[in-house]
């Protein structure tokens, strides 16, 4: 499943934006919802990425396909901090071997932890579908992180997709030899298989474009050229100060809840 892809297609005052700022204000956003304590803060944060990602002009269905996975991990950690966590009962729910008590701490706990992952990975994914990748990586780069880590990221965001529709043709020569025909056990067998083939593949296919790129003079410590020849246009300074202000004082009001 393509969890996030930039889609130029889409005329929203958000993909008008300076890439540098969008990249440090969602990456922001992003730390900020992993430091919330109240889970109410952390919905409100949610709700604004939501209504941002709407603006962008999709169906609801494209960001409810990219949550599906997250929303699915977010909900066990919100169940097993509701029945692992607290002193005060909330309610029983008795099972044949065993009963589960849900606690209140729990419930507010992994409520609040809900509220996170999912305000994150909606902010994450808002940033890619609206600021192409060389944009994200070339403003990490601007904030100093290292060059090594930007290359790897680049490398895997470009052939993920061949990986991908690698795993794609082989599982259709499955089907065309009727791979789909034999039982549940043979099939487990056969995924097995294609994934590891598909493991060995890229492991080649990696080695053989780093030799390629030490043919060609790649060094790690080499300079850069320039990404971003414009400077950032005043009017997305000011989008960028006011949504800096939005989340210090989000950050402050976190503080001071009572």
């Amino acid at each position: 499943m393509d969890l996030s892809r930039y889609t130029a297609e889409s005329d929203s005052p958000l993909h008008h934006i300076d890439g540098r700022i969008k990249t440090g204000v969602f990456l922001g956003a992003v730390i900020l919802s992993s430091m919330l304590t109240h889970w109410m803060l952390a919905l409100g944060l949610w709700v604004v990425a939501v209504g941002l990602f709407l603006s962008l002009h999709f169906e609801v269905r494209a960001l409810l396909v990219r949550l599906l996975m997250p929303l699915s991990t977010a909900s066990v950690v919100f169940l097993t901090v509701l029945f692992t966590q607290g002193s005060h009962p909330l309610f029983v729910v008795p099972l044949k071997f065993l009963t589960l008590t849900a606690w209140q701490e729990g419930a507010m706990k992994g409520l609040l932890l809900f509220m996170r992952i999912m305000a994150a990975v909606t902010l994450a994914t808002l940033l890619a579908f609206s600021t192409p990748m060389i944009e994200i990586l070339e403003t990490l780069r601007l904030c100093r992180v290292p060059g090594v880590i930007i290359d790897i990221a680049d490398m895997m965001y470009r052939y993920v997709f061949i990986v991908q529709d690698t795993a794609h043709t082989m599982h259709r020569a499955q089907l065309s030899r009727m791979g789909d025909r034999g039982s549940w056990v043979q099939r487990v067998g056969d995924t097995g298989r294609i994934a590891c083939s598909i493991l060995i593949k890229s492991l080649d296919r990696s080695t053989r474009i780093y030799q390629a790129m030490l043919a060609r003079g790649y060094s790690e410590n080499a300079t850069e050229m320039p990404f971003f020849s414009r400077p950032i246009p005043a009017r997305d300074k000011l989008i960028g100060w006011a949504s800096a202000a939005a989340m210090l004082l989000l950050a402050i009001a976190n503080v001071c809840w009572a």
